[in-house]
């Protein structure tokens, strides 16, 4: 008698299963691709942008550059700028035309078979490094490091938003493998309160490790600012004769905003657990980021 109410039990469960069970039709076609911009820029720099377009899922093709779109760039007084030629594999860039700090600038994109998308954004004003200390030390495991000290003035009364690096320049001539250089950033550790976190990783024992550093001025609206750091692998450099340059970019929001979270999104990427992140974008009827920053470098060398 048990093992007949519990076949007729497993035999109800079975089609309350089935039942509950609903089909859903999907249509790639109803998902509107879109076009997606890409253009972080900097005064006295060629205008540039990677043009692509959004895909489903279940879009199996190589690549989804757009290498046919028109790539408008106007000022505030809705002159046109520039016009970007397109390179190669969705890169567009402007022949002479650069960008101008304190100035709004728009872009404007249109690719056959897709809506048209803008962006506005302005390129702030440029803040000076007022000075640089590096001084030579050992970490806790007795490996050289160099500690760094860089100092700045923010302009008072309104919202800045930093992303400082430091780079390694090879200077390739020097043995005989062309007139080029090559360019890569250094690991660095920094334990400023004022920094981001999301970008932090481990890198030889240190947890607090960062390629760049972003960091706002809620705390020190107006002041002379000092931030250190240490460059974590000197020690592979050291000997090398290598010259570098400390690297601070005053940024717009927009830019601030998409590279946090866009870390965050890398972040979530490799975590099943984790919650969807939407990537911060400014485009207008499509997505991605246009936004500006104004260069200020420190030369040193290791």
């Amino acid at each position: 008698m048990k093992k007949m109410k519990l076949s007729v039990f497993y035999s109800i469960s079975i089609l309350l299963i089935v039942s509950c069970t609903k089909r859903i039709e999907f249509n790639q076609d109803q998902i509107e691709e879109k076009i997606v911009v890409n253009s972080l820029f900097t005064e006295d720099s060629l205008w540039n942008a990677h043009i692509s377009h959004s895909r489903s899922i279940l879009d199996t093709s190589q690549h989804n550059f757009l290498d046919n779109a028109t790539v408008s760039v106007f000022d505030e007084s809705n002159t046109l700028v520039t016009t970007m030629d397109h390179i190669s594999d969705g890169f567009y860039q402007s022949s002479s035309a650069t960008p101008i700090a304190n100035e709004t600038y728009r872009i404007e994109v249109d690719a056959p078979g897709f809506n048209s998308v803008s962006a506005s954004n302005a390129i702030p004003t440029q803040v000076p490094i007022v000075n640089v200390d590096t001084v030579s030390s050992y970490n806790s495991e007795g490996d050289p490091i160099m500690l760094v000290s860089m100092n700045f003035t923010d302009p008072p009364g309104v919202s800045n938003y930093y992303m400082i690096e430091m780079q390694y320049i090879f200077d390739m001539s020097q043995w005989g493998w062309g007139e080029d250089e090559e360019r890569g950033r250094l690991e660095i550790s920094c334990s400023d309160p004022n920094i981001e976190t999301v970008n932090s990783f481990s890198f030889l024992g240190v947890d607090n490790a960062y390629n760049y550093l972003l960091l706002k001025d809620d705390q020190f609206d107006g002041q002379n600012y000092t931030l250190e750091f240490y460059v974590i692998n000197w020690a592979e450099f050291k000997d090398e004769e290598l010259e570098g340059e400390i690297r601070l970019m005053n940024t717009s929001e927009e830019f601030f905003n998409y590279r946090k979270s866009y870390e965050i999104y890398e972040t979530a990427l490799n975590n099943p657990f984790s919650q969807p992140v939407q990537v911060f974008s400014n485009i207008n009827g499509g997505m991605g980021v246009f936004a500006g920053g104004t260069l200020n470098v420190w030369p040193v060398v290791f």
